[in-house]
């Protein structure tokens, strides 16, 4: 009985290394705020919208891509998108595809896996 304990608890603590490395390896939400400044910055409105947070909710690993699910606060600058001063919550995705050096971002960067 106390063979088949430890090796549960083996095969417990070797499952949950498996689900950690697996999270360590997908984009990062310091990964998705990344591309939202990229993005922004290519489209000539970084100087029209500050972002006031961001949160990855949630991810999806599909074969070779990664969907990343945030949430965003932004905060309007001028009145050329937005009224000045409006803060909007902005919920939305961006995919990332697996290559040999990262995961490559909407924004075409491509980020570290892990970092």
């Amino acid at each position: 009985m106390k063979k088949l304990v430890l090796l549960l608890a083996a095969v417990m603590m070797l499952w949950a290394a498996a689900c950690q490395k697996t999270e360590a390896l997908a984009p990062t939400e310091k990964n998705g705020e990344q591309v939202w400044h990229n993005t922004f910055k290519k489209h000539g409105v970084d100087n029209q919208v500050e972002l006031v947070s961001f949160k990855k909710v949630n991810g999806q690993l599909e074969g070779d891509h990664y969907t990343l699910y945030f949430e965003a606060q932004e905060r309007y600058l001028t009145d050329n998108l937005k009224p000045k001063g409006t803060v909007a919550t902005v919920k939305a995705a961006y995919e990332f595809q697996k290559t040999e050096k990262g995961w490559l971002g909407p924004d075409n960067q491509v980020y570290e896996f892990g970092k």
